[in-house]
């Protein structure tokens, strides 16, 4: 994929971090006001309880926790209204954002430790369930999909815990928890809390990569799509984005169709704008749909007709028999269509020729088009041309009806022309 179209990718997917971010903001912020609420109610309760001298390990800690939920949800509710700021204004968020945000969130947690370490022990606080508190906001920094800030997180987190210690752990440990309060067990932590921040930055870096990957997919879907989803059926257009045609300029043999409406420049002279769109509208929506039930693709509109094409993108067993049985057919769709009046009288000329092409998309990275090129395509408009010539509707080369079954499709054989650009006379066969 082009750098500019990964380029478009980078930044959609960043305005939708901006979405994601919001939701992440508003989970904390309702979390932590919840937890704010229970820390309360768990704190007047055992206040009020009768056993008071069995809480009274609890009791100093809880304002302390409430506290720190309360300023927690603060905080998160105002990020949230920062980030639906930027989401009103259709901007992403700034990296120093993003930095910042995950620095308060890390000292946040150090900060609860250090007011249960003033409250209870510093044993107590280095060792309690608090500590894990680390390594969810690592693992939380992963749904940012910046593996630079999953890092920064993990590491901030194992400074901050050695700080913590360094601070708390001033006067020498006694007692059972020694051993856990060592010099190696604090750094054996803060290293599994660094370590942690690589695995948080491997996964979102791998989740950013399949993210973008995807993206790559829903865009070459979309641009296939548009290169062949109002030219052929779906069905077809579903086998071509099953089989990436269209990706690679090859030689094919194929048979081309070309289709012109007689006398339309004088049609649409008599004629408003309006009804000439609409004239053109009536007719074509019923002669596509023949293309493309006999597997052919409609490759351009021209104005007052079509060049349609057989065997391309896809590969036809027997692409003229399938181009004859539709030209016979579009043929008699218009004779149908004059007949019940749902259009004036109108003749069509249909000049058929197979051969080599060039099949392939060309364009530039802002616009490409499916399209087939080669002496093929020009001779078939020329031929189609020549019905005016001959008074027929459809004229064939003898390339096409050298492919037909012997005796399926009577066809009148014309003297052989000099068609302008080519030094070999052309045979021509009339099929209606």
């Amino acid at each position: 994929m082009d750098q500019g179209r990964q380029r478009a990718i980078e930044d959609q997917l960043a305005l939708e971090y901006v979405q994601a971010e919001r939701l992440r903001a508003t989970l904390m912020a309702v979390g932590f006001s919840i937890g704010f609420a229970l820390t309360i109610a768990v704190y007047l309760f055992l206040k009020a309880s009768a056993s008071r001298a069995q809480n009274s390990a609890f009791l100093p800690i809880s304002p302390i926790v409430s506290e720190g939920t309360a300023l927690a949800a603060i905080y998160c509710w105002l990020s949230r209204h920062y980030v639906n700021r930027k989401i009103a204004r259709g901007q992403a968020l700034p990296r120093l954002y993003l930095i910042l945000n995950s620095l308060i969130e890390v000292s946040g947690v150090s900060l609860v430790l250090l007011l249960i370490a003033r409250a209870s022990s510093p044993a107590f606080a280095l060792s309690a369930p608090p500590v894990l508190l680390y390594l969810a906001v690592t693992m939380v920094s992963i749904l940012r999909l910046d593996e630079r800030v999953s890092l920064f997180v993990a590491l901030v987190a194992a400074l901050q815990y050695v700080a913590l210690a360094k601070l708390l752990l001033q006067k020498p440990i006694s007692g059972p928890l020694a051993l856990f309060l060592s010099p190696f067990p604090i750094y054996l932590r803060s290293g599994i809390l660094a370590v942690s921040g690589l695995g948080a930055a491997t996964i979102s870096r791998a989740l950013r990569h399949r993210i973008i990957r995807a993206a790559e997919v829903v865009v070459e879907r979309d641009r296939t799509m548009a290169m062949f989803g109002q030219h052929v059926s779906p069905q077809v257009a579903e086998r071509l984005l099953a089989e990436q045609a269209g990706q690679v300029t090859e030689l094919r043999q194929v048979t081309v169709l070309f289709l012109d409406i007689r006398d339309f420049t004088r049609f649409s002279e008599s004629r408003t704008p309006s009804e000439v769109v609409a004239f053109l509208n009536t007719l074509f929506a019923p002669l596509v749909a023949v293309v493309d039930r006999h597997g052919g693709i409609i490759n351009k509109f021209l104005g007052d007709g079509f060049l349609a094409v057989f065997g391309a993108p896809l590969p036809a067993e027997n692409h003229c028999l399938s181009a004859v049985r539709a030209a016979l057919d579009l043929q008699a769709e218009v004779h149908q269509l004059t007949r019940t009046g749902q259009i004036p009288p109108t003749r069509i000329g249909i000049g058929l020729h197979a051969g080599d092409v060039i099949t392939g998309s060309v364009g530039s990275s802002l616009r490409r088009e499916y399209t087939v090129i080669g002496d093929t395509v020009n001779l078939a408009s020329r031929i189609e041309q020549l019905t005016k010539v001959h008074d027929a509707q459809i004229l064939a080369s003898e390339a096409v009806i050298a492919q037909l079954p012997p005796g399926e499709y009577p066809a009148k054989r014309l003297p052989a022309v000099t068609v302008k650009g080519r030094e070999a006379p052309v045979v021509l066969f009339q099929l209606a």
